[in-house]
């Protein structure tokens, strides 16, 4: 009774107290497997619409890979912008900050997409980290 009390608070406590930070539109599922060595593997499922960019981050330990499940996305990764669709990826490098770009085209009203997103970091650590 009391660790459920005690978990309970502590997942209140973190919804409440991250109200004020960035974050990515669309979270439908996310699962954290357990690679051993200190590793863990974040395996996120994301659906969102007229999304053209995001807040400035970074992803520290390994980097992500972002498959496109469905629809269309934009990133980045390559040095260039470029349009992702069904069945395409992109890999982010480890610490590479994006996102918040002046220059993030405009995806065409409507534009939706289905992401998976696989990030490997350090067991206790953020796997994304947002910028001011």
């Amino acid at each position: 009774m009391y660790k459920y009390v005690f978990l309970t608070l502590l997942i209140s406590i973190g919804v409440h107290s991250n109200d004020d930070q960035p974050t990515f539109p669309g979270l439908v599922s996310s699962e954290v497997f357990d690679l051993g060595n200190g590793m863990v593997m974040h395996v996120e499922r994301r659906n969102s619409c007229n999304q053209d960019g995001t807040p400035k981050h970074f992803h520290p330990a390994a980097g992500t890979l972002v498959y496109v499940l469905d629809g269309t996305s934009q990133s980045k990764s390559s040095g260039d912008w470029k349009n992702y669709t069904k069945n395409e990826y992109w890999f982010e490098r480890s610490d590479w900050v994006h996102g918040g770009d002046a220059d993030t085209p405009s995806l065409p009203e409507g534009t939706c997409q289905q992401l998976l997103v696989v990030r490997v970091a350090e067991e206790g650590k953020d796997h994304t980290v947002f910028i001011d």
